[in-house]
């Protein structure tokens, strides 16, 4: 198996966790090869020269969500195993499929584990795992990767507290839009939307469960649209999306689908799995079963 690390990864969290994995690896005396990284360029280079040489080798990433988001064209379609032990900000793969997040515990679940085949989303030619972002959501992740904040609560591990600090930051400047949002070919428009999220786990942006029905294995893609609310009304939103409450309320619409296009009246930044993926007009699709992950083993 091969280790990536992205030492920079959570402010240098990542070179932490690994120096714990590793004095764990070699007490148990296992078999492994570990590169450690500081750009995702590196980490690109360096899996596909191991999977080259080991077409059913199992790929551990120690490191966040944009380190397993970049690595992705590499496994799909593979016999390659991906495995997580966080070490992000925000950690949402991990978190939207269950993964532990201590990394012991994680570390077990790479050994122990089993191998569970799960669907990836297809945006523009290129694949997301967890989820697709469109409007205020987009654009309040723009706000916390460009902001200083991030990096200081990182520091203290509050993540979460970077995002609604983000909210607060893009409220008060972002514009709602009109859009047209096709599913598997019928068009539905809705005036002043907020976000359109398209999930294929149940939450985001640090635990927020914006889907909390989507299932990575079903072969659908969980669309959540708000739209036609004020300000006030968006901001009463926020508390209920953290339990998944806010799918029965008026200004939510929850739709389900194997394909999605998405027109907007004003362009929209779109944000993959917490990575930058273009802007709208954007067309996504599911594709089944095309990932391998190590999960923990069932009880």
């Amino acid at each position: 198996m091969l280790f990536v690390v992205n030492r920079n990864a959570g402010n240098g969290k990542g070179i932490r966790v690994w120096r714990e994995i590793e004095a764990r690896l070699q007490r148990f005396g296992t078999s492994y090869t570990a590169c450690i990284t500081a750009t995702a360029e590196e980490a690109e280079s360096r899996v596909r020269m191991h999977i080259d040489r080991h077409p059913r080798t199992s790929v551990i990433v120690i490191g966040g969500d944009g380190t397993i988001h970049r690595l992705l064209p590499l496994l799909t379609g593979t016999e390659v195993a991906l495995g997580i032990i966080p070490a992000g900000s925000g950690n949402d793969t991990a978190r939207g499929f269950h993964l532990p997040t201590e990394p012991l515990s994680a570390l077990n679940t790479i050994l122990h584990g089993r191998r569970r085949i799960v669907d990836l989303i297809q945006l523009n030619g290129e694949w997301t795992l967890t989820a697709l972002a469109t409007g205020f959501d987009a654009d309040v992740a723009e706000a916390v990767n460009r902001s200083s904040y991030k990096r200081w609560c990182n520091r203290l591990g509050l993540g979460s507290v970077a995002y609604l600090l983000g909210v607060v930051e893009t409220l008060s400047r972002f514009k709602p839009a009109d859009a047209i949002v096709r599913v598997n070919g019928i068009d539905h428009h809705y005036k002043d939307v907020w976000l359109t999220a398209i999930a294929n786990v149940p939450s985001y942006g640090g635990g927020i469960r914006i889907c909390p029905q989507a299932a990575p294995d079903d072969g659908e893609l969980d669309i959540c649209i708000v739209h036609g609310c004020s300000r006030r009304t968006l901001m009463r939103l926020f508390p209920t999306v953290l339990t998944g409450k806010h799918v029965g309320l008026p200004y939510v619409t929850m739709l389900r689908g194997q394909e999605v296009h998405i027109e907007s009246s004003i362009p929209r930044v779109t944000y993959g799995d917490g990575e930058r993926s273009g802007t709208t007009p954007l067309h996504a699709a599911i594709v089944p079963g095309r990932l391998q992950l190590l999960v923990p083993p069932k009880e």
